[in-house]
């Protein structure tokens, strides 16, 4: 049991809150007897300007949703917002001195704040618009360069208290904006033929019971036979290149038979209205047009809505840095700013923009994002870094050798696109009978035209184009798209996320899962898991931790949250630990190495350190006035539920196997916690290696890669499924097929499970569309 000291000052009143962000504002700075108290100079600052500038209704729309405004943030210089670099990779010019560009914005809370923001046009010179998307926590912003810069935009942000990011290239997000524009353009004229269409049946029809003029009959024909041929050759176009596309090839799918049915409907009612007899299906091509078109449309957008905004380099990489320049001086710049030969500096707690070589004596870096590393890894004097990684303990200085799209992380972004685009996609059920189809209903209306062929030429026409329009797979071609829709949908409200339904195709057969270890079978955060000696010493190395930001110290420092001990002459020793003093008494916490050279005895703790190396912990010893008294296991601690999803995966006829970038030993010591051999574990393997192994030979497949990280990109794109879980890294969740946004690894079996059940559906509707047809 680790002792704790509560802290014995009595409790204090009830806090006052501040008047701009809410939070409490602390007990020195409370000003008796005034009505507006803030808890800091910028909550200040930020109510002072929004009631100079008129906007002080902001606080009665927050207060009527029951939001808190956003705190301002520390000042930081924004001038790499107006460099040449970043206007010209980030910015859109949509006109004579106006620019536009979307940006990532922190600190929205309800709509109060798009009040607020979306009036900053009036206040600020040069702002021609600016546009708050809530739910993407996205703005949108139009200025002229002109009159103003970027950078002042921002910097008036950040006085409000909204932090900006840029969101990535601009070129490609207005690509993904004019797809979504065509898709509904399609919808819309397409719906609005079949409507008119359909008007002109319903006359024709009713003319079938009382006299019409021939004229007007002729009219209304060849007007919805050009209604269709614009539905046909417009909207329906997507079918016909598609089934061209299918021809070429020779790789025969339903957009095949229809195909031919609507070329069949359309030729059909051109003919018939040429040569004045027979029937005129142009109602039937138009509608047919329209539903196809809504069974792509519904796979389309529910891919859409499963995308995530983040793109992947801003996942891995800052979009500034800080260079150092020849003077010695430190400014801030775009990363695209940066040349091969600068020098940049890297805070504490911050990451690499770029590739390059260090040039401090030694550093400790955090690999995890690119490797899947759990611990820190020590890097000496001219060792390649890269960008990505995070410096843990202190400031470093690294020359840049390869910054932008030649940077490792550039690398695995190339990786990740070449496994998507090499993966030969899973032909559906539907497609696979698409040619067999067809060529049964050509060969059934080539014997229909024969047995009518005795009425007349028109009437054995006729008959052929209504069979083919009869037998055009509608249902068929409906029948998987509805049915994984409903299937995504379903899934998405379990906490699912789905792209595309054939994925579930895939999922629906056992082959083998592979498992990443850090953020998946564990929760990814550092642990003090075992704690082995005097409660006075792990106390003691808990207080002398505090204030660190190595991870490991504040995994110890947690262990006594409250600061009960006086410390002093605290000194970190890089790559090894800390010493300090405790209440007058000299404290030593770091590792083996570290007691060693200072001479301490480890005493009767050795074997229970091993024992802490055969678990997969990490031993860091605990010593007192030169006495090892404490020896703590840290690692990352295991999901509660993991051993259990692996026996359920087995019982469900999955192979599964461990993939880590981590130790071989600790991979193996998870491994074996969750039931898995030695041969079913891999340890230390990195990005690239990850993916080779998704096209191992002896794996089962489908091969399905179940990750959270940067690291695991490339695997997750190589698999035949990428699954992604809750809280992974931005660029893992806009790779992965599938994302569990709910907690836990439980959602993967109900994955599994819907996809069976989904498939199985998928083929009764096949049976019954087939019937039907």
């Amino acid at each position: 049991m680790i002792a704790r000291v509560e802290d014995a000052a009595p409790r204090s009143s009830e806090p006052v809150a501040c008047t701009h962000c809410t939070l409490p504002v602390p007990r020195g700075l409370v000003e008796p007897g005034r009505s507006e108290q803030f808890c800091c100079a910028g909550c200040r600052a930020v109510w002072q300007s929004l009631h100079a500038c008129g906007l002080e209704g902001y606080y009665a729309l927050r207060d009527a949703e029951g939001a808190a405004s956003p705190r301002p943030g520390a000042a930081r210089s924004l001038a790499h917002l107006d460099g040449e670099e970043f206007l010209a990779h980030r910015t859109k010019e949509i006109g004579p001195d106006r620019r536009a560009i979307e940006m990532r914005l922190d600190g929205l809370r309800c709509g109060a704040c798009v009040w607020l923001l979306e009036r900053l046009p009036r206040l600020e010179p040069g702002l021609l618009s600016l546009r708050v998307d809530l739910g993407r926590q996205v703005v949108a912003i139009e200025w002229a360069p002109s009159r103003t810069r970027l950078s002042t935009i921002a910097a008036r942000l950040a006085r409000f208290g909204y932090g900006v990011a840029p969101l990535g290239d601009a070129a490609r997000r207005e690509e993904e904006r004019r797809l979504d524009r065509a898709w509904l353009v399609r919808m819309g004229v397409a719906a609005a033929i079949s409507a008119n269409a359909m008007a002109i049946a319903f006359a024709l029809y009713g003319g079938m019971f009382a006299a019409m003029d021939a004229a007007m009959k002729t009219f209304l024909h060849a007007t919805s036979v050009l209604l269709a041929a614009i539905a046909v050759l417009g909207p329906g176009r997507l079918f016909l290149v598609n089934a061209w596309a299918a021809l070429r090839t020779r790789t025969p799918h339903m957009d095949l038979p229809i195909s031919a049915a609507l070329l069949a409907g359309l030729l059909g009612g051109a003919v018939a209205t040429i040569r004045g007899e027979g029937g005129v299906y142009a109602e039937s091509v138009t509608m047919l047009v329209f539903l196809l078109l809504a069974g792509r449309f519904l796979q389309f957008r529910q891919q859409r809505r499963a995308r995530h905004e983040i793109e992947l380099l801003c996942a891995l990489v800052p979009s500034t840095a800080r260079r150092v320049t020849p003077g010695g001086a430190v400014e801030e710049v775009a990363t695209e700013a940066l040349c091969v030969g600068d020098l940049v500096e890297v805070p504490a707690g911050e990451t690499l923009p770029a590739d390059g070589v260090l040039l401090d004596d030694q550093a400790w870096l955090d690999l995890a994002v690119l490797t899947g590393e759990s611990r820190p890894v020590r890097i000496g004097v001219g060792e390649l870094v890269h960008a990505g990684s995070r410096a843990t303990e202190s400031a470093l200085r690294v020359e840049v050798t390869a910054r932008g799209g030649d940077t490792r992380a550039a690398a695995i972004a190339r990786l990740v696109e070449d496994a998507a685009a090499q993966r030969a996609p899973v032909v559906l059920f539907a497609n696979r009978i698409g040619g067999w189809f067809l060529a049964a209903v050509l060969l059934l209306a080539a014997v229909t035209a024969a047995i009518w062929w005795h009425a007349g030429p028109a009437i054995a026409i006729e008959r052929a184009v209504a069979l083919l329009i009869v037998t055009c797979p509608c249902a068929l071609g409906l029948a998987t798209p509805l049915a994984m829709v409903a299937a995504l949908g379903k899934a998405a409200r379990r906490g699912i996320l789905v792209r595309g339904g054939e994925r579930l195709e895939r999922l629906a057969t056992p082959g083998t899962i592979v498992l990443d270890k850090t953020g998946t079978l564990t929760l990814g955060r550092v642990e003090v898991l075992r704690a082995v000696g005097a409660d006075a010493a792990i106390a003691a190395a808990a207080q002398l931790e505090r204030g660190s930001v190595h991870p490991v110290a504040r995994a110890i420092a947690a262990l006594e949250p409250a600061e009960v001990a006086r410390v002093r002459e605290r000194r970190e020793i890089p790559g090894r630990g800390i010493e300090g003093s405790v209440d007058g008494r000299r404290v030593v916490v770091g590792s083996q190495a570290l007691l060693e050279a200072e001479g301490i005895d480890l005493g009767g703790l050795a074997s229970d350190a091993a024992a802490l190396v055969a678990e997969g912990l990490s031993p860091v010893w605990v010593a007192i006035d030169g006495v090892a008294e404490a020896v703590l296991g840290v690692g990352d601690p295991l999901r509660p539920e993991s051993a259990a999803l692996v026996a359920q995966l087995r019982r469900r006829g999955w192979q599964v196997r461990l993939l880590s970038g981590d130790l071989p030993e600790i991979a193996e010591a998870v491994g074996r916690s969750v039931g898995l051999d030695a041969v079913a574990c891999v340890g230390g393997a990195s990005p690239e290696q990850k993916a080779a192994f998704m096209a191992r030979s002896d794996l089962v497949r489908p091969v399905v890669m179940v990750g959270d990280g940067v690291n695991d990109l490339a695997a997750l794109a190589a698999a035949d499924v990428g699954v992604a879980v809750r809280d992974g890294a931005a660029a893992a969740l806009s790779t992965a097929d599938v994302c569990l946004s709910a907690e836990g690894l439980a959602p993967l079996l109900s994955l599994l499970d819907g996809a069976r059940r989904t498939l199985w559906t998928v083929k009764v509707n096949f049976l019954i569309s087939s019937s039907y047809n």
